[in-house]
């Protein structure tokens, strides 16, 4: 199995808000990602719209696939997010993670969360620590 579909599936199986959420690994290649999710009735908040904790969540999981692509394991130091517009039920949303920076024990990350119009929802920047260790099988 190549380093890059095994990084996909230990995060695909492994990360439980995946499934839990309904997102959908759409894509991932070194140092970037793409992660779907279409937004139902569970994840909306008392203004019937999107929880932003749905669109951080969704944010984090594009992040983790990006920095942990090189195969060695790595885990968020600091991120924050941005929220631009609101979300309804019955949109899909898409997080795709780019790699700003990757040094030997962090790396620099961008997420930009669209909706299906292709119009920004969120912005998120996020560091990794990463570990001297691969990850494991």
């Amino acid at each position: 199995m190549q380093e890059l579909d095994r990084v996909r599936y230990l995060i695909e199986t492994r990360d439980r808000l995946i499934g839990l959420f309904g997102m959908v690994v759409e894509e991932v290649a070194p140092g970037s990602s793409r992660v779907s999710m279409s937004v139902h009735e569970g994840l909306l908040n008392t203004a019937a719209l999107c929880h932003g904790g749905a669109i951080f969540s969704l944010a984090d999981v594009a992040f983790a696939l990006a920095c942990n692509s090189h195969g060695t394991k790595a885990l968020a130091l600091e991120s924050s997010i941005n929220f631009i517009r609101p979300v309804s039920a019955g949109e899909t949303i898409t997080a795709a993670a780019s790699e700003i920076s990757c040094g030997k024990t962090t790396g620099l990350y961008t997420v930009l969360v669209t909706n299906n119009d292709g119009r920004p929802v969120a912005y998120m920047k996020a560091t990794a620590y990463r570990f001297p260790e691969r990850l494991p099988d």
